[in-house]
């Protein structure tokens, strides 16, 4: 037998490390030699310093190996990105969160974007990295799955890459919505008892509400653990008769473990369940057409999702389902409970379901979940289950006027598509209006005719419109329309409102924003000049203290929302935004001004701090901008700050469907209300 190699460590593996720091002004580890070791854990660090970047860091022989991956991790096995090794990191920083200050090497806030375990999936870490290929099997609360890296050229250069495996994407699909990295693992039950429908009674129409279609048929609960797949009842025992067909493409989900919560239907010739169906096709065992409505993600891989909100499990369902068409995912709609009921008693479907969006998921009876009573008996039609919430989604109480009139005549877009996708995306962009003054600029004949700007509601409008009456700062009273409501908002689209412009405050106290804005306003095309700045406007603000959300303004630039308790007056968040603005142009002299003229910016990016005003209006997510291509102004991760992110890559045909499977990334901006104080002091330090 080969005598195994010996390893030798140099003198001080961490002597580069020390030489480039400061330990009396940095709040970096200087490396604890007594500290116990694992061998087996890695982190990745979000590193906002002069340009964002990630670092990743795998244990060995005590200390972290260290690259730095500009472009952070795909999961699109084509991507190539490259990853730069660096000097050697202590193993405190598996637990190190801070921001390095200004002058210091690595200045800029470094966060934990992730952190777990790993493996080399042949066995020797060290004689791979020397190999110049390292095959790695992450476990960490995002990176899942085999990852591959291949040195390049020199001894620093490597590409980093994910292996195809049961949880890679494919370039237009988007993400698994949920991160896991600070949330702890626990072993699964053997036995899980399901969440049941309550007594109680629910709102029919509600915003906090979704509604799902009832379904005929046996309540399951599926588990899947490295393929092997099993059935259990609502009880938690396990299901009497073997769905092979089912436990065959259940196997496919698109991770190694998960607990879903769903029910087994026969559909009959019109495709709707039938429970006398299903019982005689499970006493006969013919169950290959069967169909699994799965409308729950109860546990992913190590992760108990009990207490995450119903909306969060449902949107990483939808993401882990295999492509089948026996396992199919409940889709719902929010606050429209009688609507869908109408629809499902034509269709003759059994009913609703109603479920609060909030909900976290207990065991046995909970009010959180209640049915819906309707007021007939069926009537029965070919609607199938399919159809029903397309159909609930089309009502609304204003009547819908030249729906083939061209709104965007190089594509074709019509208003009937635009008002289609305002339906679609109402759910979501409601709360950002909810109780704001609101301005309209309408194109009544599309994008190319003409078009007027109106704030002052006069003339004939429906009474269930709500309005408020707001002094503005001329002294005059203006009637504003407040859009509250879906059937508002389609009201207003069908009068030519392509895009909404909302205060920044509410009607209640309009002196005083929940909100500031920094606008990012470019003078040319070359938007990695947008992107730059963003990223350091963003360093800023996390570096004070703050979390600020990010979205595109839906034309040609990005809007930066900090959300804010109300306590302050425009002029304060103002401001606070123009010394924002003004450490960024800093830093960025060569592309970026605070100069209001347009004469005067030359080619830079307009850091505009001006937004932040009284009876100034800015777009909320969602809208639709009277752009080229209908682009819609759509919320970001911060890490899509990338060389290929463009506005117009965003759209009334893609958006939904990216809401669907991420959710809303703009939540925060509705709850993380924030105080200013200590960022100032922050700031003023600086």
């Amino acid at each position: 037998m080969a005598k195994e190699k010996k390893r030798v460590k140099t003198k001080d593996q961490l002597e580069e490390y020390r030489r480039k720091r400061d330990f009396g002004k940095s709040p970096e580890p200087a490396g604890d030699p007594t500290l116990e070791r694992r061998g087996d854990a890695f982190v990745i660090h979000r590193h906002e310093a002069r340009n964002l970047h990630y670092d990743l860091r795998l244990e060995l022989d005590g200390v972290l190996k260290s690259w730095a991956v500009p472009r952070g991790f795909s999961w699109v096995p084509a991507d190539k990105h490259l990853a730069v090794q660096t000097e050697d990191h202590p193993f405190e920083y598996l637990v190190f969160d801070g921001v390095i200050p200004k002058g210091e090497y690595g200045a800029g806030t470094m966060v934990i974007w992730d952190q777990g375990t790993f493996r080399e999936t042949r066995g020797d870490l060290a004689a791979a990295l020397e190999s110049g290929e390292v095959k790695m099997q992450f476990d960490g609360g995002r990176l899942r799955g085999e990852w591959h890296m291949v040195r390049t050229r020199g001894e620093k250069d490597w590409l980093l890459f994910k292996t195809r495996d049961r949880y890679v994407r494919d370039a237009d699909e988007p993400l698994f919505p949920l991160d896991f990295s600070r949330q702890a693992r626990d072993p699964w039950p053997s036995r899980l008892k399901a969440m049941s429908v309550g007594a109680g009674a629910a709102p029919a129409a509600d915003p906090d509400w979704i509604y799902e279609l009832d379904f005929e048929g046996l309540r399951l609960t599926a588990r899947v653990q490295d393929e092997a797949v099993t059935f259990h009842g609502a009880d938690g025992r396990p299901a009497p008769t073997p769905l092979p067909e089912l436990a065959k493409d259940l196997a496919r989900v698109r991770c190694e473990n998960v607990w879903l919560d769903g029910v087994l239907v026969a559909t009959d010739a019109t495709e709707r369940p039938d429970g006398a169906l299903l019982r005689r096709r499970l006493k006969a065992g013919e169950t290959s057409d069967l169909v699994y409505y799965a409308f729950d993600l109860l546990r992913y891989d190590e992760w108990n999702l009990h207490e995450r909100p119903l909306v969060e499990r449902k949107a990483a369902l939808a993401a882990v389902l295999p492509a089948s068409e026996r396992v199919l995912y409940v889709d719902h709609v929010r606050g429209r409970g009688q609507e869908l009921l109408q629809v499902v008693e034509q269709g003759g479907l059994p009913g609703v379901v109603a479920k609060r969006a909030a909900s976290a998921y207990g065991s046995g009876e909970s009010e959180d979940w209640c049915r819906l009573a309707g007021p007939g008996r069926p009537k029965p039609s070919r609607r199938n289950v399919h159809e029903t919430l397309g159909a609930v989604r089309r009502r609304t109480r204003t009547k819908l006027t030249n729906l083939d009139k061209v709104y965007w005549p190089a594509e074709g877009i019509t208003k009937g598509q635009l008002l289609d996708y305002y339906d679609a995306i109402a759910d979501h962009l409601l709360p950002y209006m909810r109780d704001r003054p609101c301005h309209m600029l309408r194109y009544p004949d599309g994008i190319e005719g003409k078009n007027f700007y109106q704030k002052n509601v006069t003339g004939r409008i429906p009474d269930w419109v709500p309005t408020q009456l707001v002094k503005v700062e001329s002294g005059e009273e203006v009637r504003y329309v407040v859009c509250n409501d879906r059937d508002t908002l389609l009201h207003l689209v069908n009068l030519g409102s392509i895009d909404l412009h909302p205060w920044l405050s509410r009607c209640d106290e309009p002196e005083m924003p929940d909100v500031a804005v920094v606008d990012l306003d470019p003078s040319t095309s070359d938007f990695a000049k947008v992107i730059r700045i963003a990223q350091t406007v963003g360093k800023i603000l996390r570096g004070a203290g703050l979390q600020p959300f990010l979205k595109t303004s839906g034309a040609t630039g990005l809007h930066i929302y900090l959300p804010l308790v109300r306590e302050y007056s425009y002029e304060q968040s103002r401001m606070f935004c123009e010394a924002v603005a003004r450490m960024t142009v800093q830093e960025h002299r060569d592309i970026a001004t605070v100069e209001r003229a347009v004469a005067n910016r030359e080619t830079k990016v307009y850091v505009d701090y001006g937004q932040n005003r009284r009876e100034q209006t800015l777009v909320p997510p969602y809208v639709v901008r009277p752009v080229p291509g209908a682009q819609v102004s759509t919320p970001l991760d911060w890490d899509e700050l990338r060389s290929d992110l463009h506005p117009s890559l965003f759209n009334i045909f893609n958006v939904p469907e990216r809401v669907e499977q991420r959710g809303d990334l703009f939540r925060g901006v509705l709850s993380e209300r924030q105080n200013l104080e200590d960022a100032i002091r922050v700031l003023s330090q600086r």
